[in-house]
C-alpha cells in the first residue's frame, strides 16, 4: 500500500512539471496554425509593404497601359459563317470604324461583304437539276451578299497577358449588340447580332480581336415566304487605334 502511494504521488508530481511544456507546446502550435490560416493577412506586414511602395496596386490592377479614352480604331476581319441557307457555304470580308468613349463603352460601325459557293447539299441538288431540268434549284435558295450595321459595345473585364516573355499585352472581354440592313440576292432585309469576344491591345495603336457572333434576319426563296434564319460568326480582326 505504500508503495502504491508513493507512486501516485511520483507520477502526480511528474505530471506537474511536465503542464508548463506542454501547455506552451500547445499555445505554440496553436499560434502556429493561427499564423497558417491567416497567411497574408498580417496588417503590420501588410501596412509596411504599402508603405514602401503605395502605388503598386493600383498600377497592377486598375490603369491601363493602352489609352483608350476618345479614341477612334479601324480595323480589317475576316469572319466565317455558319447556319444560313443551307444550300450555300459562306463567309465574310469586314471592315469596322469603333469610337471609343472610355476603356468600357465603345460605339461603331461595320460593313461586311460576303462570300458564297455550294455546300454539299447545295452540289447535290445542282447535279440533281442537271440530271432533270424540270427540278428547280435556285427558286429554294437565298444568299447573302453585304451587310452594314451600327453597333455598342462594353467591356466589363480587363486583364494583361504575358506574352511568350517577351511583352505584356492588355486585353479586354466585351459584349456587344448591333443592328442594321443586309442585301440578298432576294433583296434587303433588316439584321440584328449579338454576341461577344476578345480585344488584345498589343500597343498604343495595335490591336486584334476574336469575336463569336449571333446574327439574325429573314430571307425569301422565290418558291416560298420569308424564313427566319440563325447564324453564328467567328471572326478574326486586325485594327489600328488612331
Amino acid at each position: 500500500m505504500i508503495m502504491l502511494r508513493l507512486t501516485g504521488v511520483l507520477l502526480a508530481a511528474g505530471l506537474l512539471q511536465a503542464s508548463p511544456a506542454l501547455a506552451g507546446t500547445s499555445h505554440e502550435v496553436d499560434q502556429l496554425r493561427s499564423d497558417l490560416q491567416s497567411l497574408g493577412g498580417n496588417s503590420a506586414i501588410l501596412r509596411k509593404a504599402r508603405s514602401m511602395d503605395p502605388n503598386n496596386r493600383a498600377r497592377i490592377v486598375q490603369e491601363r497601359e493602352v489609352n483608350r479614352n476618345l479614341r477612334f480604331e479601324v480595323a480589317a476581319s475576316y469572319g466565317y459563317v455558319a447556319g444560313g441557307d443551307p444550300y450555300t457555304l459562306t463567309d465574310n470580308l469586314g471592315l469596322q470604324l469603333d469610337f471609343h468613349i472610355n476603356p468600357r463603352w465603345s460605339i461603331g460601325t461595320r460593313y461586311y461583304q460576303f462570300s458564297n459557293s455550294l455546300s454539299r447539299e447545295g452540289n447535290r441538288v445542282a447535279q440533281a437539276v442537271q440530271q432533270n431540268p424540270e427540278l428547280t434549284f435556285f427558286d429554294s435558295t437565298d444568299y447573302a451578299k453585304d451587310s452594314f450595321m451600327g453597333t455598342i459595345s462594353w467591356y466589363p473585364v480587363y486583364g494583361k497577358l504575358n506574352l511568350f516573355d517577351l511583352r505584356v499585352a492588355q486585353f479586354d472581354m466585351y459584349t456587344l449588340l448591333g443592328y442594321g440592313q443586309i442585301r440578298l440576292a432576294s433583296g434587303s432585309a433588316p439584321t440584328l447580332t449579338a454576341g461577344g469576344g476578345v480585344g488584345i491591345w498589343l500597343t498604343q495603336h495595335f490591336s486584334t480581336r476574336f469575336e463569336a457572333r449571333w446574327q439574325s434576319y429573314s430571307d425569301r426563296p422565290q418558291s416560298g415566304e420569308a424564313r427566319p434564319l440563325d447564324l453564328t460568326l467567328l471572326s478574326l480582326t486586325l485594327g489600328f487605334l488612331l
